[in-house]
């Protein structure tokens, strides 16, 4: 009867720890640059520069290879910053021979917001691709310049291998995930302030104001001023205010073409423990071009224009 009784509780155990063990990582989701010196021999490393061609070019990351932000992020049905089809973050991660057991770390340019946020997407679509051991450059080629770490001109290549992807759909929220789930979502709209009263309003979408219910974490926060990553601390300091405490609340973050939601969605999830997130690929660009979606401006609700 005990040993009955035991083996029930081991196999509860197991059960209980399976999720654990799947989620586990072999790699920090932020690595610094010092790590990445020391790695860079490993063969299951791949660094992934995500900048245009002619940067990488002129100089990157010994045994990185060349893969452009605009094969993961798109112009598509008039949106911006599109989700490829699955076929198609297949075929690009087919072209540059990254496996499940890879470790992949991604890094970009950080000169300007825009450019800042681009790796987090890149690392995003891996993720939901089923890749597991990603992380982000802390502070990017930037930091890795500034530090003098040794450069290279080769121009690298892996060999390509078939690709299929194990999509969970834990990653990206959809339009009508956002609207069949106000009021019972978290949402996160993390532009600058300026952008989500109102008071500007990007040229690619068609008005002002932000989803009802949203509130403001602005992605520029989570960032030093030599745009490194802010302290775990900090960053939890940051997202308890404004999302609460209760990691197992559903959130999804959004901006304006899905291009800066990443950098937040990622770090909640590898970073802070909040395994509910979502980010919403078509954000405020999609968001305002339909016309029965609600808005609001100035504190006032638009409930439907049509």
């Amino acid at each position: 009867m005990k040993n009955n009784i035991f083996s029930r509780l081991l196999l509860l155990i197991i059960i209980l720890l399976i999720p654990i063990i799947a989620q586990a990582r072999d790699i920090s989701p932020i690595v610094s640059t010092d790590w990445l010196v020391a790695n860079l021999k490993n063969p299951k490393l791949v660094i992934l520069d995500v900048r245009r061609v002619e940067d990488y070019r002129a100089g990157h990351i010994p045994g990185a290879l060349s893969s452009f932000y605009g094969s993961w992020a798109y112009l598509k049905d008039g949106l911006f910053g599109s989700l490829p089809e699955k076929d198609d973050i297949d075929d690009a991660i087919s072209y540059v021979g990254i496996g499940f057991d890879n470790w992949v770390v991604v890094t970009g340019c950080m000169d300007t917001p825009r450019l800042s946020y681009q790796s987090a997407r890149v690392a995003c679509t891996l993720q939901y691709a089923g890749i597991e051991n990603v992380a982000l450059l802390d502070g990017g080629i930037n930091k890795w310049i500034k530090e003098k770490k040794p450069m290279s001109t080769k121009i690298e290549r892996r060999k390509a291998k078939i690709f299929r992807g194990k999509y969970t759909g834990e990653v990206f929220a959809d339009k009508n995930y956002v609207k069949e789930r106000l009021g019972k979502l978290t949402i996160l709209d993390v532009r600058e302030r300026e952008f989500f009263t109102g008071e500007k309003k990007m040229d690619c979408v068609p008005m002002r104001g932000h989803i009802p219910g949203a509130f403001n974490m602005p992605t520029s926060c989570a960032f030093n001023n030599d745009k490194t990553f802010k302290t775990k601390e900090e960053l939890t300091a940051i997202v308890e205010a404004a999302a609460g405490k209760d990691r197992s609340t559903a959130i999804v973050t959004y901006c304006d073409m899905g291009q800066c939601c990443p950098i937040w969605s990622y770090l909640m999830k590898q970073v802070l423990g909040y395994p509910n997130v979502k980010l919403y690929v078509g954000s405020m660009q999609e968001w305002t071009q339909d016309t029965g979606a609600p808005v609001t401006q100035n504190g006032q609700a638009v409930p439907n224009r049509k």
